[in-house]
């Protein structure tokens, strides 16, 4: 599938989603140095920009827009962090390049501490938004480590599908390859610096 990537950073989402088979036609961040990044390892596909100022229209159509807005404002790590952060309201633009688009899905991810903001008030808003804009939302809080990451890190991920594509997300997670459901241990640290 084509795919716009949002608040690309320096890339890892893409590189991934690359890897998997599909194309990344058009990326965005608005730090230099994660571009630059972004260009010497993935591609010269990225712009550098705020995305509240880009104009929508020199963004190409794409089957999926797929982003992690910004979540410092969200994270518990954050000790000040607080509902009336800037940041927090970055996914608008994100959830306004999908109703102008209509890509048939997208997805977007973040920390976990999102779900307690506002007493979870934040994601039912996000999920609000992004069915206003005529999609079915999903969410789901992933640990990475049951995929094989040597670290536990915990992502919300709301998964949206065009409402006119059925009623049912055609989108489901993969079974996890690690942790207690698995049947197989968490990948560590030491596995992974021995095999280098």
């Amino acid at each position: 599938m084509t795919i716009v990537s949002l608040f690309s950073g320096a890339g890892g989402l893409d590189l991934g989603l690359a890897q998997a088979g599909n194309r990344v036609v058009w990326a965005n961040d608005v730090a230099r140095d994660a571009v630059e990044t972004y260009r010497r390892n993935i591609g010269s596909h990225i712009v550098e920009g705020d995305i509240r100022q880009l104009d929508f229209s020199t963004i190409p159509i794409s089957d999926v827009i797929v982003g992690g807005f910004p979540c410092q404002g969200f994270s518990q790590a954050n000790f000040r962090r607080s509902a009336d952060d800037d940041r927090n309201f970055l996914y608008r633009s994100f959830r306004d390049l999908v109703r102008a688009k209509q890509p048939k899905f997208f997805i977007a991810e973040n920390v976990k501490g999102i779900l307690s903001m506002r007493n979870g008030e934040a994601v039912a808003e996000i999920v609000h938004d992004f069915s206003g804009a005529g999609y079915l939302v999903e969410t789901h809080l992933v640990d990475m480590a049951d995929y094989g990451i040597p670290q536990h890190r915990f992502r919300v991920i709301f998964i949206g599908q065009r409402r006119d594509l059925g009623q049912e997300i055609l989108f489901r997670f993969p079974t996890p390859t690690h942790g207690m459901t698995a049947g197989r241990p968490h990948v560590t640290i030491r596995e992974v610096s021995s095999r280098f």
